[in-house]
């Protein structure tokens, strides 16, 4: 496992939640104390008086809304600061964090683990959509790292 890997297996083991059914945003925000809006906008994450909050677009998708959460979330727990008074090359490098986080929180590895991915990618990709209400090219580019941090499931695929 990576490090990332254990810190989110870990972050859920210390919220309770162990299983697909129980990746809700709304249960997580609220276990965390984070108050999630929903606008017109794009998401976000604001930081107010050591409070934090989650902008969604209230027009997406579901699976995108969890998404997005998963990348607001990864902002909240792992940086700090404005982007707005940020180097330009710094809030790229927070927003490839931030994509990478929301990727494994979303599809954590140790679920991903539990599950009896199918021969076929396709099929496994499927799966992970269905599991992990995430969309199509979400569940692939999750798929790819998982098969690519994975060496005996790497052999099934490629």
């Amino acid at each position: 496992m990576t490090h990332l890997e254990e810190y989110i297996r870990d972050f859920y083991s210390q919220l309770d939640i162990h299983f697909p059914t129980q990746l809700d945003k709304e249960d997580i925000a609220n276990k965390l104390g984070i108050t999630i809006f929903y606008w017109n906008e794009g998401s976000q994450a604001l930081f107010i008086k050591n409070r934090s909050f989650i902008f969604l677009n209230h027009m997406m998708l579901q699976n995108f809304k969890w998404q997005e959460f998963c990348h607001e979330l990864g902002h909240v727990l792992l940086h700090s600061g404005d982007q707005m008074y940020l180097p330009y090359s710094f809030v790229e490098y927070q927003e490839f964090k931030a994509n990478n986080f929301a990727l494994h929180a979303a599809a954590p590895t140790f679920m991903i683990d539990e599950l009896d991915l199918p021969n076929t990618y396709q099929e496994a990709v499927s799966l992970l959509q269905d599991t992990f209400h995430i969309s199509l090219t979400f569940a692939c580019k999750r798929l790819d790292h998982y098969i690519n941090n994975n060496e005996i499931t790497s052999q099934r695929y490629w």
